[in-house]
């Protein structure tokens, strides 16, 4: 169990924690827990851009995202941050929001980037055979990079 390697290196290394972040990175677990977290709009939207290789030329399009999205940069309506829960950004007049805004960044969907191709990149084998599906049925390529940036893979860190 991960925690009990972890418990070992710290105490064997006397708290070393170079020692403790190597055994960390070098275990199986750290790579494959299930991607159950739902991303803030930050994340969202940073992931977007990331993924469409977009430079932002206009930043104002990412922080008037953010401000409808519910997370205006630098602005937490309390002292304690913004909440990093799934059910704070995963209501339903949430998801509408997104999926406006991945529609808007489809729409500018530059030449030659593949949907399906950049799936492989987001998901690899860890793709649902559903969300393969639905995205080579997609009636358009804008259509189906808008699928991609709402499918369970690209919302979910």
């Amino acid at each position: 169990m991960l925690v009990t390697r972890l418990q070992d290196s710290f105490t064997r290394t006397d708290g070393d924690l170079k020692a403790l972040a190597l055994t960390l990175v070098d275990s199986e677990e750290a790579w494959k827990a299930p991607l159950t977290k739902m991303r803030s709009p930050y994340e969202f939207l940073v992931a977007t851009g990331r993924l469409l290789a977009r430079v932002p030329e206009d930043p104002g399009l990412y922080l008037n995202g953010l401000n409808v999205l519910g997370q205006p940069l630098w602005s937490p309506a309390g002292p304690n941050g913004f909440p990093d829960t799934n059910a704070a950004w995963a209501a339903p007049e949430g998801m509408k929001l997104r999926l406006d805004i991945a529609a808007q960044a489809s729409a500018r969907l530059p030449d030659g980037l593949d949907p399906r191709e950049m799936l492989e990149l987001v998901a690899a084998e860890a793709a649902s055979a559903e969300t393969r599906h639905t995205i080579d049925r997609a009636e358009s390529r804008q259509q189906a990079m808008t699928i991609l940036l709402m499918s369970p893979e690209f919302q979910r860190r």
